[in-house]
């Protein structure tokens, strides 16, 4: 079959979580479909292309609004344009994050990929995406909403320190339950990455086909990390910082969780690699914080880090820095939002901690104990092979496919 992959940023390995997710979707799916890639870019990022082009047979991206200017200029404008969004946001009852990625520029191209290739389906990644579905003239769709909005959005509007702040996000809420009910009815086939955001659609669209296990690891390229070597104890986060849940989880974890590790085990490191990490979190580099930026290889951050953190706060979907800790057979300690859709805490997979004080005692208690992290983490890695391989994942989607393109015949 001949699928046409339609995706808001550049499908590469490494910029973030999303971007890694699309990778090694396409990258799998080119083992059993061709693959049409059209995406926005800017024009700075399309040397990174050549890490895709392989898996497609044709790719076409399409200029990111806003995004061509100098940097200098950028900079300068990038608060009247954040304003101007907001504005349109409020005058069209529209998600601003729908708003930035609206572009007839982008309708065009979709027309013309489909007029072109003809393809069987139309697989549309994350809910900001969702209106194209306009532009798809027919043609079976999917939504693969990865981070379910009303989910993510109501978790940061409840979340939020400041009574503005949560009256903005619960308004943006209500944009989104407005934009989703419209467009996600329309697609064959919604796919989430776990139940409980399936759940939440459903509470708003009754009758919306939904698969909720749409999520895989890359596990033969994380093979199981070995021990940590010297005597420092290292606890490790690592994660994209565009992305709002992880720095509230940096910034939680560093403020509230840190020193009271630090209270039992002076000697610990908080090791943190991502670029552009919060400015709080470079201020604490003398108290045991440590920000490396971006790094290369996840595998090798993993196997210097003795246990792995996600304190994640807000947001919605699953957590791929997760899932790929876990992969490497590493101890995780996360939320019960960072476990959603992975484990519960009585699996042996992962434990889940709610709370600063509990928390940092998860963290201080597998430290200090060899067979308990090397237990852990080799119960992580079993659960990962047993429920998140992509062979699964792509034998679903064949059917899912497969059932879109004979319903349209």
């Amino acid at each position: 079959m001949r699928i046409l992959v339609v995706t808001p940023f550049l499908a590469i390995p490494g910029t973030d979580g999303g971007g890694t997710v699309m990778f090694n979707f396409i990258k799998n799916l080119s083992a059993r479909h061709d693959i049409v890639c059209l995406t926005f870019a800017r024009q700075q990022d399309l040397a990174k292309l050549s890490k895709l082009a392989p898996f497609c047979i044709d790719m076409v991206t399409v200029p990111l609004p806003g995004g061509t200017m100098e940097l200098g200029l950028q900079r300068g404008l990038n608060l009247a344009r954040r304003i101007v969004k907001n504005i349109l946001s409020l005058a069209t009852f529209t998600p601003v994050v729908v708003q930035k990625c609206m572009s007839p520029a982008m309708t065009r191209e979709i027309r013309r990929a489909i007029e072109r290739h003809k393809p069987d389906v139309v697989h549309v990644f994350f809910p900001q995406m969702a209106h194209y579905i306009e532009a798809c003239d027919g043609v079976p769709a999917v939504m693969d909403t990865s981070d379910a909005a009303l989910v993510g959005v109501f978790r940061r509007a409840m979340n939020a320190p400041r009574v503005w702040a949560k009256a903005y996000y619960l308004m943006q809420w209500l944009f989104w339950v407005r934009y989703e009910s419209r467009y996600f009815p329309r697609f064959g086939k919604v796919l989430t990455v776990t139940h409980q955001d399936a759940a939440a659609l459903r509470m708003v669209m009754p009758d919306l086909d939904v698969y909720a296990d749409a999520i895989a690891v890359d596990i033969e390229a994380a093979p199981k990390a070995g021990p940590v070597q010297g005597r420092a104890r290292r606890i490790g986060f690592l994660a994209s910082f565009n992305h709002q849940p992880n720095v509230d989880a940096a910034v939680y974890f560093a403020q509230q969780i840190f020193p009271l590790v630090r209270e039992r085990m002076p000697d610990v490191e908080f090791v943190v690699a991502g670029k552009n990490p919060p400015p709080f979190l470079l201020e604490m580099q003398s108290a045991g914080v440590r920000c490396l930026g971006f790094v290369d290889n996840v595998t090798t951050f993993y196997g210097n880090a003795e246990v792995v953190v996600a304190p994640i706060r807000i947001g919605g979907g699953i957590k791929i820095k997760v899932l790929e800790a876990m992969a490497c057979g590493k101890p995780v300690v996360t939320t019960s939002v960072g476990a959603e859709g992975i484990a519960g805490a009585d699996q042996g997979a992962l434990v889940v901690a709610d709370d600063p004080e509990g928390f940092a005692e998860a963290v201080v208690s597998l430290l200090a104990d060899q067979a308990s992290r090397d237990a852990l983490g080799e119960g992580a890695r079993q659960l990962i092979e047993r429920r998140f391989s992509w062979g699964r994942f792509m034998d679903d989607m064949d059917g899912i496919y497969g059932r879109l393109a004979q319903a349209k015949r």
